[in-house]
């Protein structure tokens, strides 16, 4: 019974976490979620030394860095300037729909009625540095569902599209082509069952009488395991700092609770950590394991770590999560009853009759 009350108050304490992180998204930074559709770039022809052009945030957008020589436009959807980057910074055309229409990866943006493709262009800056970043919609998948090519057979490699847009550079044309590819996912079950096998190690070794040693442990591999993936989507996107922090809030308050957990542990009576220990696991469970399980299903994951590393990441979020959790409620001890000052528990009055 005592094991069943524990998983209960794992489980509440878990439904209770989702609902309140949901709008977080987790490691979600910038937008940038784990994704089966993967934007390449070709280059440019004819080849142009100092230019290049690549795919930031798993082609959610863009970059084009301008390092040597005159400025370069970027031509938008109806063949209008849009861009100019160059040695004296960056400038977007107020008159270009394009300059709209990129603001969000949907490309829902209201158009003013100003902006007319025709009209002679109205530069204003920017950005000081000669690169400039813009969600492209030529360069990334815009259905809400998948292709139909996809949908007839999602385990198979497909080409979606061959992509390109103009740049000029002075009375020089240039294209810039690429490819959007869909490249199925990895099956996430056998890191499902890594996640279990670890959290019924943690479980079973902590009903054992080393089992303070076994939750310092624990908590010390889950702080660095999970430190390590913030770090690498952190890395991965070309998000703000703010962004970032924001989106790995919980991620971020899961270590901090791991780490007070651990050090309560060694330095204070260990029963007295149980409740730190209990929210430390669950936390990170959450935010570190089920809001990136996405991670474990596609091909594309947002991090500067190789994508196998960041797998074991999340499940060792999930199975040393949630097993410190378990291990930590089936130690919690209900509270005991007031004693007088001989020791003697007192008695509740009989009821009057």
């Amino acid at each position: 019974m005592r094991f069943v009350r524990a998983i209960g108050v794992v489980v509440g304490a878990l439904a209770a976490i989702v609902v309140s992180a949901q709008p977080a998204a987790a490691h979600g930074v910038g937008g940038v979620q784990p994704s089966n559709f993967e934007t390449t770039v070709d280059g440019t022809t004819p080849h142009v030394r100092g230019l290049t052009v690549r795919a930031v945030d798993l082609g959610n957008e863009l970059e084009l860095r301008n390092d040597r020589g005159p400025e370069v436009v970027v031509l938008g959807y109806q063949a209008e300037p849009y861009l100019r980057i160059g040695p004296r910074g960056v400038f977007e055309n107020r008159r270009s729909p394009a300059t709209y229409l990129n603001r969000t990866r949907d490309g829902k943006t209201p158009v003013p009625a100003d902006a007319d493709p025709a009209a002679a262009p109205e530069w204003n800056k920017i950005g000081s540095d000669s690169v400039a970043r813009w969600h492209d919609h030529r360069a990334h998948w815009m259905g809400t569902e998948d292709p139909p090519e996809v949908a007839r057979a999602p385990d198979q490699r497909h080409l979606i599209d061959h992509w390109s847009f103009r740049l000029q550079r002075g009375s020089q044309d240039i294209t810039v082509t690429g490819d959007l590819l869909w490249v199925p996912g990895p099956s996430p079950w056998g890191w499902v069952l890594g996640a279990l096998a670890v959290a019924a190690v943690v479980v079973g070794l902590s009903r054992t009488r080393v089992w303070r040693w076994v939750l310092v442990s624990a908590l010390g591999l889950l702080a660095v395991s999970e430190t390590a993936h913030v770090v690498g989507t952190w890395t991965a996107t070309t998000a703000s700092f703010v962004t970032k922090v924001g989106a790995s809030v919980y991620a971020l308050g899961g270590i901090a609770l791991a780490v007070v957990a651990l050090v309560w542990l060694i330095v204070r009576p260990p029963s007295n950590a149980i409740p730190a220990v209990l929210f430390a696991g669950l936390i990170v469970a959450v935010a570190g394991g089920l809001a990136d399980l996405t991670t474990l299903t596609r091909s594309q994951v947002p991090t500067d770590a190789p994508a196998t590393v960041a797998r074991a990441e999340v499940m060792l979020a999930l199975g040393l999560g949630a097993g410190i959790a378990v291990a930590a409620a089936l130690r919690l001890r209900p509270a005991a009853p007031p004693s007088d000052r001989a020791g003697a528990k007192i008695k509740e009055p009989a009821p009057v009759a």
